[in-house]
């Protein structure tokens, strides 16, 4: 490291031979179930007699009854799966239909004949099967991803060591889950709220506030996108009065006022309720807000209620670890919260992701862990070298590219003789920008590609090359050439999040140096450990809030709707605690001290840079305003580079910077017909031959959220994944993007063990924070 290198902050370590640091706390993912549970359901037999049978080097005669000896083999190891009470609670926690519908497969198949329920046994076969497909669906998912959710998905938090001198020190506990929470999902407080508010002697004790998005100005309410509301003398003293805090009862105390007040909720200007905050704690919020009801009969009679929630919920967290105390307990939550509330109990049924239930389970590993020297080292070369220049090149390049459209926009939307665009006029006329197509991200994304390409000479590749090696050494002046850019875009863009799959048989394996990384996501300019499903799980999350204080700062952040996609309170940041809050539309959770109404704020230029001013004397770089909602898109780049139908695996030093992957669509699968097990098998057994796909992979489907993994032996996960792909057929046509990559890390690459020496699955996520601020 040079004499200009920036001294390394407190909560950081120097990334060895280069002038960026990483985080010492780093998180640790991991699967709930053993690895090797994947292989339950192969059928490496089957698969080799079908493709004699396919090459006419095997009888039709012979591959059925392979086929039959497989379908029977998964059929037991369904049955001792569907037994299994760790599984049996996983699926409960879900979707307890799920559970209860999966506990049918422990009953023994039907013989020929009728069944003992009067229908056929081939229907009871055929209900036999999809209940086994659906089995393998959650089987693959809790033994192969890195989810965080339940104890089937827990996390760990442990430090990064630069003194450290094995690659990792790891001390299992006695059990998998050192801590359990249970909460509820936001959804079913808002539900709570809405039966108070409808409470005759509980709702006039509930606050009111104005909107979010929305400003009072000269007798006026300011809206995005209409004219201005103006107020009467009665209205206006209502909406002085409503500041989220004050009762309605004591906003409006007479008459005329309570239908001003009625006016004013109708028209969408003020809430009702309880302003909990779009993240972990609205519980907390939720209470307090009760608690400080001045009304003693209106407080103690919306506390029973919440009470009486709180009781059943506790009494589900004390059933975790007994499948059947479990159920039961959830549904004595449900009817406790119909019976309270008065509303239904679920939503979102049939969804494998989507908060239905009323609450959730979030754990911590028992696990204590420390990375050391050995993988900072190895992270040094394809990192400082390659991989963070690049990342650095795609915020900076993102966020010229959208100065240079949001100028375009600004001189469109100008009005002459004016000195600014009011920023609702701007927002509306930007969504296209973020949205659709033709963004300016779309140009960057696809130069980030060729980029990529031509750093990595992927036009050079022989077709059917598997795979390409470099040393940091070798493409660190061509990566600087390709990728020049002396500092980042915004402010969040200095930290990069990568995550990575440490691939080892063992603790002493990785203690001896033997070991490779596999880069999993690059989420590029995108701090992901600011998430409450993460930060909420770790010991001090204050020191985390100091880090991304003095890495970050600042920041403009969207004060999400509820009905903001892929948003959850789960997912939502925790550790800016002084952002301020970008309001656009009605959304929970603003902050008086921080939130910034999009009607208060001007887009105006000076000397040629565009800015925001507002309340207070406030001005900031537009693209700082706008830089969460367009750079996320940072992370897709990575996603898209070698977009065609095959790219082989690239590996940086002993970092695999890409896997393995092939690219098709739903249509050209040749699975969508469903021609039955044996046809259905053959066709999967082609598909894999002609695009000369490994035994197994993890398929990603254009209409899905996650990954699966696929095993083409097994014909259990081949009727699973066909079904999937006919679901999505159905929806969205042929036309559906499917893409393949290898099994990287495999199961015999899982070094996380339990105390028994079970050996999971599992994900480091770092942050590495630019030496250059933008």
């Amino acid at each position: 490291m040079g004499d200009d290198a920036p001294s390394t902050p407190s909560h950081a370590v120097p990334l060895p031979g280069t002038r960026w640091s990483v985080w010492r706390d780093a998180l640790l993912r991991s699967a709930g179930f053993p690895a090797d549970g994947l292989t339950l359901f192969e059928a490496p037999e089957c698969a080799a007699v079908a493709d004699a049978f396919l090459a006419d080097q095997a009888s039709e005669a012979e591959f059925e009854k392979a086929l039959d000896a497989a379908l029977a083999s998964a059929a037991h190891a369904a049955a001792q799966v569907a037994a299994d009470p760790l599984f049996r609670e996983a699926v409960t926690w879900q979707n307890p239909a799920a559970a209860s519908h999966l506990a049918r497969l422990t009953e023994p198949a039907p013989p020929d004949g009728v069944s003992a329920s009067g229908k056929s046994p081939r229907l009871v076969r055929k209900k036999r099967r999809e209940r086994e497909n659906t089995l393998v669906r959650y089987w693959q998912r809790y033994c192969g991803k890195n989810d965080t959710v339940g104890f089937f998905g827990p996390v760990a938090w442990g430090t990064i060591d630069p003194d450290s001198a094995p690659a990792v020190i790891a001390q299992p506990g006695e059990g998998l889950v050192r801590a359990r929470n249970v909460s509820y999902e936001f959804w079913a407080m808002e539900a709570y709220v809405a039966a108070l508010l409808a409470d005759p002697d509980v709702g006039p004790w509930l606050p009111a506030g104005i909107h979010p998005q929305l400003a009072v100005e000269g007798g006026h309410v300011l809206r995005p996108g209409e004219e201005p509301l103006p107020l009467n003398d009665v209205e206006a003293q209502v909406l002085s009065r409503c500041d989220g805090v004050r009762a309605a009862a004591e906003i409006a105390p007479d008459e005329r006022s309570v239908e001003a007040l009625d006016r004013l909720v109708e028209a969408g200007i003020v809430w009702r309720g309880v302003n909990m905050p779009y993240n972990s704690l609205a519980e907390r919020v939720l209470r307090d807000v009760l608690t400080a009801i001045p009304e003693q009969q209106a407080r103690e009679r919306a506390l029973a209620g919440l009470d009486r929630l709180d009781k059943a919920r506790d009494a589900v967290a004390e059933a975790a670890g007994d499948a059947d105390a479990l159920a039961a307990a959830l549904e004595r939550l449900d009817a406790e919260f119909t019976a309270v509330t008065g509303a239904e109990s679920h939503r979102r049924d049939g969804q494998m992701y989507a908060g239905r239930s009323l609450c959730y389970e979030d754990t911590v590993r028992d696990v204590d862990f420390t990375f050391g020297r050995p993988i900072l080292e190895a992270l040094s070369g394809p990192f400082g070298s390659v991989l963070l220049p690049t990342a650095r090149w795609l915020s900076a390049t993102l966020a010229e590219a959208y100065d240079d459209g949001f100028r375009d926009l600004y001189r469109e939307l100008l009005e002459p003789g004016a000195d600014g665009v009011p920023m609702p006029v701007f927002w509306e006329a930007a969504q296209r920008l973020l949205t659709g197509r033709g963004r300016p991200a779309d140009t960057v994304t696809a130069e980030f590609a060729r980029r990529w390409a031509e750093l990595f000479e992927l036009g050079d590749v022989a077709p059917g090359e598997h795979r390409v090696s470099f040393t940091s050494a070798d493409l660190h002046e061509r990566a600087a050439e390709l990728f020049a850019a002396e500092r980042p875009g915004w402010a969040a863009g200095r930290v990069h999040s990568p995550d990575l799959f440490v691939c080892a048989p063992g603790v002493e394996a990785l203690a001896a140096g033997d070991f490779m990384l596999v880069l999993g996501e690059m989420h590029a300019a995108w701090p992901t450990l600011d998430c409450a499903v993460f930060s909420d799980r770790h010991p001090d999350p204050d020191r985390l809030r100091a880090a991304a204080a003095e890495d970050i700062g600042r920041q403009f952040r969207p004060l999400y709707p509820t009905w903001w996609p892929q948003y959850t309170a789960r997912i939502a940041p925790m550790l800016g605690v002084t952002d301020h809050q970008l309001a656009f539309t009605a959304a929970p959770g603003a902050d008086p001290d921080r939130v910034l109404p999009i009607v208060s704020l001007t887009v105006t230029e000076r000397d040629g840079t565009l800015e925001v001013t507002g309340p207070g004397g406030l001005r900031r770089p537009l693209r700082e305003v706008f830089a969460l909602l367009f750079g996320w898109l940072g992370a897709e780049a990575f996603k898209l580079v070698g977009a065609g139908p095959h790219q082989p695996r690239i590996t940086l030093d002993r970092v695999v910077v890409a896997r393995e992957t092939w690219r098709t669509t739903v249509g050209a699968t040749g699975l969508v017909p469903g021609r039955g097990p044996a046809r259905e098998y053959l066709d999967a057994r082609r598909l894999r031959q002609s695009l000369g796909l490994p035994d197994r992979v993890f398929a990603k489907v254009g209409t899905e959220i996650k990954p699966v993994y696929v095993d083409f032996t097994g014909p259990r996960y081949v009727s699973a994944f066909a079904t999937m792909l006919r679901s999505a057929h159905a929806t969205s046509g042929d036309d559906v993007p499917v893409v393949f990559s290898e099994l990287l890390p495999g199961p015999q690459d899982a070094w996380l063990a339990d105390a028994k020496g079970r050996r999971y699955f599992s994900e480091l996520r770092i942050q590495i924070c630019d030496p250059e601020r933008p």
